[in-house]
C-alpha cells in the first residue's frame, strides 16, 4: 500500500467536558475532541462517530492520535477494554474442558505478537503509535489499565480467539426494489458480564483519498468488524467452526486487517475475494461480500478443495439448499460442495438459515425486497430472540446481536441497531448512521 507520509502540525485538541450516562454504567465522556485530523463525538444513538484524515499524517501519528483523542473524549475507555479482556478470558477459562486447553492471556499474547509480524508495516506502525499511548508496564487483566501488550492482543482479538458468531443476507438485481444491492448484517457477541463492547460500538470514516473506508467495530480498533469502502465494496466477518486445531502462527496473517486492506486497494468484490483467499489465516471463517449488483459469501475454509465464493446458485453440499435467485444468506458454517463443514449438524446453524430461507421467501411473495423487508428479515427474533427452537437470527440470548445492520450498496445509506450497554432487546430499533453516500464532502 502506498501512503502520503507527510509530518503535520497538528491542532490542540479542544474539549468540552459533559457528564453522559452510558447504558446502565456511569461514564465520563466528553461531548467531542477535534485535532483537525482525528475527530471523535459520542451520538445519541448510542455509538461513537469518528474520522481520521489519513492522508495528512503518518500511520504511527495516527495511531498515536486516535488513542489520545479516545482518551480525551472517552476517560474510561481504558477500564473499558481491560474489563472487556477480563471477562473474555474468564469465559474462556470456564470453557477449558470444551476447547481441550487453557486459552489464557499469555497463550493469545504470544499469538498476537507473531501475527503481528506478518500483517501489513503500516499497520503494525498504527499499532505502536496507539501503544505509546496505552503503555501500562504490567499485563494484569481487571486492573484498569491497558498494557501493550493488552491492546495487542486487542486489537488482533479475533485472529487469537472465536468471540463472535453473526448472520447476514442481501438481495439484489431482480430480487431487490431498487435493482441494486440491499445487504444486511448481524454481529453477535458473547454476553459478557460487563457488556463492555456494548458501550464502544463505533462507526469510524478513514479519509485516505481513493483508499478511504468506513469501519463498523468497538472503539480503539483498527479492523472493519464490517465496512465498506469509497469503491462501493462492502465486507463483514463471520465465524465458522471446524473444530480444527489452532495451527502455529509463525506464517500466519491476520484475515481482520486483511479485510482493511482489501477494502482499501480492490475496486471490485471479485478482486477483494482473491485477495483475500489466498492468504493463511488462523481461523476459517466467512466472509459476507457485497457491491452495487451483487452479493456473496467467501467460505474461507483454509486448505479445503472446497474453499471459495458462494453464489445464490452454487451447488451446496448434499442436504442443503437454497436456489433463491438473486439473495443469499449466511449463518456459522460452510455450505459450498466440496467445503469441509463439522462432522455434526448445528441446530442453531440450520434454523437460522432456514429462517432466512423462509423469510425471504415471504417477503417476495409480496414484491421485491427494499430497506424494510431486509430490516425484517435480518431482525427477525423469532418468539423468544434464541435461534433454538425459534430460529431467531437477530439474537437475545447469551452471544447477542450487538450490531444488527441494512445498507442500499447503490448510495451507502446505511442503518444500524446498536445494542444498549446492560440490555438486551428482543427486537431491533434501526437508527439511520449515513443519510446518503458518506464519501461525499457534504455529508459530515
Amino acid at each position: 500500500m502506498k501512503k502520503k507520509q507527510h509530518l503535520v502540525v497538528l491542532c490542540l485538541l479542544c474539549i468540552t467536558v459533559g457528564l453522559f450516562t452510558l447504558g446502565c454504567q456511569p461514564q465520563q465522556t466528553t461531548e467531542d475532541a477535534k485535532s483537525g485530523l482525528v475527530t471523535l463525538e459520542r451520538r445519541d444513538e448510542g455509538y461513537f462517530y469518528g474520522e481520521i484524515d489519513l492522508s495528512q499524517m503518518t500511520h504511527t501519528q495516527m495511531g498515536e492520535e486516535y488513542a489520545k483523542t479516545i482518551v480525551a473524549v472517552f476517560p474510561d475507555y481504558e477500564q473499558h477494554v481491560d474489563s472487556m479482556l477480563k471477562d473474555q478470558f474468564d469465559l474462556l477459562a470456564a470453557a477449558k474442558e470444551k476447547i481441550g486447553y487453557d486459552l489464557n492471556f499469555e497463550l493469545c499474547t504470544t499469538r498476537a505478537t507473531d501475527i503481528q509480524r506478518n500483517i501489513q508495516a503500516e499497520y503494525q506502525e498504527e499499532i505502536a503509535g496507539m501503544q505509546t499511548v496505552f503503555a501500562y508496564d504490567q499485563d494484569v487483566l481487571g486492573d484498569g489499565k491497558l498494557s501493550q501488550n493488552e491492546l495487542l492482543v486487542y486489537q488482533l482479538f479475533g485472529d487469537v480467539m472465536r468471540p463472535t458468531q453473526c448472520s447476514g443476507a442481501a438481495a439484489f438485481g431482480d430480487a431487490s426494489a431498487t435493482g441494486t444491492t440491499i445487504v444486511g448484517r448481524n454481529l453477535d457477541w458473547d454476553l459478557l458480564q460487563h457488556d463492555d463492547a456494548s458501550a464502544m460500538h463505533t462507526v469510524l470514516y478513514i479519509k485516505d483519498g481513493d483508499q478511504s473506508m468506513v469501519m463498523f467495530n468497538i472503539l480503539g480498533s483498527l479492523v472493519p468488524i464490517s465496512g465498506y469502502s469509497d469503491d462501493k465494496v462492502f465486507v463483514a466477518s463471520l465465524d465458522a467452526e471446524t473444530l480444527a486445531p489452532y495451527p502455529d502462527t509463525n506464517d500466519k496473517r491476520s484475515y481482520f486487517f486483511d479485510f482493511r486492506e482489501a477494502l482499501a486497494n480492490s475496486k471490485t468484490l471479485e478482486e477483494a475475494a482473491a485477495y483475500l483467499s489466498t492468504e493463511t489465516y488462523t481461523m476459517n471463517h466467512l466472509v459476507l461480500m457485497a457491491d452495487e449488483d451483487k452479493a456473496q459469501v467467501l467460505e474461507n475454509n483454509i486448505g479445503s478443495p472446497g474453499r471459495g465464493l458462494r453464489s445464490w446458485d452454487s451447488t451446496l453440499q448434499p442436504g442443503m439448499t437454497w436456489g433463491i435467485k438473486d439473495t443469499i444468506a449466511t449463518v456459522n458454517d460452510f455450505r459450498l460442495d466440496g467445503n469441509y463443514a463439522t462432522p455434526d449438524d448445528d441446530p442453531i446453524d440450520d434454523l437460522r438459515f432456514e429462517s432466512f430461507r423462509n423469510n425471504i421467501t415471504t417477503a417476495l411473495a409480496a414484491g421485491k425486497i427494499d430497506v424494510a423487508k431486509m430490516k425484517e428479515i435480518v431482525g427477525y427474533s423469532g418468539t423468544d430472540g434464541k435461534p433454538v427452537p425459534s430460529g431467531a437470527v437477530f439474537r437475545s440470548d447469551h452471544i447477542p446481536s450487538i450490531q444488527s445492520m441494512v445498507i442500499r450498496m447503490d448510495t451507502l445509506e446505511t442503518w444500524i441497531a446498536f445494542k444498549p450497554s446492560g440490555a438486551n432487546p428482543l427486537t431491533p430499533t434501526y437508527a439511520e448512521v449515513f443519510a446518503k453516500n458518506p464519501f461525499t464532502e457534504e455529508q459530515n
